[in-house]
């Protein structure tokens, strides 16, 4: 039993704290599969839910498996689509992600999205770059 696997997980950011060290130690499977199980787990709310999903399409594109980053993105984003959130680089990996996995349709329906969030919040404003890409 190692040292990362005596963190007790309760919490939302157990997990996260958990699954951020397993990548830092290049073992991403293992990160996957601990956020994997943050997602499913009923004690948590909606808004850590989208953001394990988010967290788990960072992860499943650092493998390359794009198809599945693609997925849990777009879990993420439909959870939390009437929520209010604050500008994450993540969200451009989303948007990029959509792209690479020829889910064009998706990256434009987000990106006009999380645009429009600029009334709230003018870092997403960032994101308008990534229209040429769409185009």
């Amino acid at each position: 039993m190692g040292i990362i696997s005596l963190i007790k997980l309760k919490k939302y950011d157990d997990y996260v704290y958990r699954a951020v060290i397993y990548d830092d130690l290049f073992l991403t499977e293992k990160a996957i599969k601990t956020m994997e199980l943050a997602v499913r787990n009923e004690k948590f709310n909606k808004k850590e839910i989208a953001s394990g999903y988010i967290f788990l399409g960072t992860l499943y594109s650092k493998i390359k498996d794009y198809g599945k980053a693609s997925d849990c993105y777009h879990q993420g984003l439909e959870l939390s689509i009437d929520e209010k959130f604050f500008y994450s680089s993540n969200l451009k990996k989303a948007i990029e992600t959509f792209v690479k996995n020829k889910d064009i349709e998706k990256a434009r329906f987000w990106l006009d999205n999380l645009l429009q969030r600029q009334s709230y919040d003018r870092k997403f404003k960032r994101l308008s770059i990534l229209k040429n890409k769409l185009e």
